[in-house]
């Protein structure tokens, strides 16, 4: 093989325009398996692909489910006295699921694809997760004394009942 075959030719540029003289391939270099295994490497990652997209969407519904553990454990360390720590726990508890529970379409968006469908029961594991986290707040409100839910806690809306009878005594004692 002389130096005069080495030259560039640029007015070819497709792919089997360079494939097609086997004298520049190497040995043992086959074009019609190699595009076999283009595309079984394709079809590997595309399933690939979809299977990690249907494990995301997993992995972000069951997120709330997963964190109820550690928010009892933090709602337990927090303590049941009436201060500002505890209030402060307690309100980022409440209103972090509550802003979860507004955004359910705009958390799932980046994640719909043909391969993970419409995802509506992942939405709604979603929902129960975040619910869960809101009776544990409601709970947690509760157990601290502040959640109004006994009749004496409204002692001061109900009118006073007017007397059935008036008695008067006189001081006649000797």
């Amino acid at each position: 093989m002389s130096l005069s075959q080495w030259k560039l030719d640029y007015s070819c540029s497709s792919k089997s325009c360079r494939t097609s003289d086997s004298n520049f391939n190497p040995p043992g270099f086959y074009s019609s398996a190699a595009t076999i295994q283009h595309t079984a490497d394709a079809e590997r990652s595309a399933d690939q692909h979809e299977h990690l997209a249907r494990k995301r969407a997993w992995d972000t519904a069951m997120g709330p489910a997963k964190s109820l553990p550690m928010n009892m454990f933090m709602m337990y360390m927090a303590g049941g006295g009436v201060s500002i720590f505890p209030i402060m726990m307690v309100g980022m508890m409440l209103f972090r699921p509550l802003k979860a529970l507004f955004s359910v379409n705009s958390t799932f968006k980046p994640l719909e694809s043909p391969a993970t469908g419409a995802m509506i029961i992942h939405k709604l594991i979603f929902c129960l997760g975040n619910l869960g986290a809101i009776g544990l707040a409601i709970y947690k409100v509760h157990t601290m004394g502040l959640l109004p839910n006994t009749p004496s806690d409204w002692l001061e809306f109900i009118p006073q009942p007017g007397r059935a009878q008036y008695s008067i005594i006189d001081e006649v004692f000797i």
